[in-house]
């Protein structure tokens, strides 16, 4: 990513101030850019194509299209920006375990930064809830087992599991074959849902086949169901900002 590139990607989210390689800065960029840009599937679902990860392509249609990706295209453009501000960075596949029962394959991509305390895991690709802000891997926190470290959520007074990987760096080889599975294969959600997300300061909004829901600040839930395409036209403009999308 270059000097222009990068400038773009930050006007994209807004971001403003200085620059810098510390984790407060990690953390607003990263807040930003899931409160800017969304998680959809549509080049999948209604388009039916598989999405390129070609650096230039995902790059035209993120920042320069202003349309939202899955997570082997948002966090391979989350990557490259961090690593073009000079963040020690490792791209990671992930097996994701929430509300599975039996072991999942690995089919989702994060990114490791590396700071002096440690490791923070990074993602901005996922639509369900996955942790918002850089994690902290140490004791405590997540779990290790046999290489894997194991990412829980707590609810209702429980510790569920959300996400497992290793932080062995992935090749971008390997996300490509991910990537032809997950556009095609039946039995991942994305080919047979619209799903599209977007996190808020005061909560999220979520679309996935008719039903959008949004989560409100004080964690209420107000959920809407569509009648029309032309009402999913205009839920994707004014919640998600997909105004040029034509589906």
């Amino acid at each position: 990513m270059n000097d222009r590139e990068r400038e773009a990607y930050l006007n994209r989210i807004g971001y403003e101030g200085e620059l810098r390689t510390d984790k407060k800065c990690l953390e607003k960029i990263m807040d930003l850019h899931l409160c800017s840009i969304p998680f959809e599937n549509l080049e999948v679902f209604d388009e039916g194509r598989i999405p390129s990860l070609r650096s230039e392509d995902i790059y035209e249609k993120i920042i320069v299209r202003k349309r939202g990706g899955y997570c082997f295209e948002l966090n391979k453009l989350f990557y490259e920006l961090l690593k073009a501000l000079d963040f020690r960075v490792i791209p990671v596949a992930v097996r994701i375990l929430w509300n599975r029962e039996e072991l999942p394959p690995v089919l989702h991509r994060a990114t490791l930064v590396i700071f002096e305390e440690g490791s923070y895991y990074c993602d901005v690709g996922y639509g369900g809830p996955g942790p918002k802000k850089p994690v902290l891997m140490k004791d405590g926190i997540h779990r290790e087992k046999n290489g894997w470290i194991l990412v829980e959520r707590r609810k209702e007074e429980k510790y569920l599991p959300i996400l497992r990987f290793s932080q062995t760096p992935t090749v971008e080889a390997d996300f490509e074959l991910l990537n032809f599975y997950c556009a095609k294969s039946p039995d991942v959600l994305i080919t047979r849902k619209r799903v599209v997300s977007i996190c808020r300061p005061e909560g999220s909004v979520a679309l996935t086949g008719d039903v959008l829901t949004i989560q409100k600040e004080d964690g209420s839930i107000e959920t809407k169901i569509s009648d029309s395409e032309e009402t999913i036209r205009l839920w994707m403009e004014h919640y998600f900002g997909l105004e040029f999308l034509q589906i």
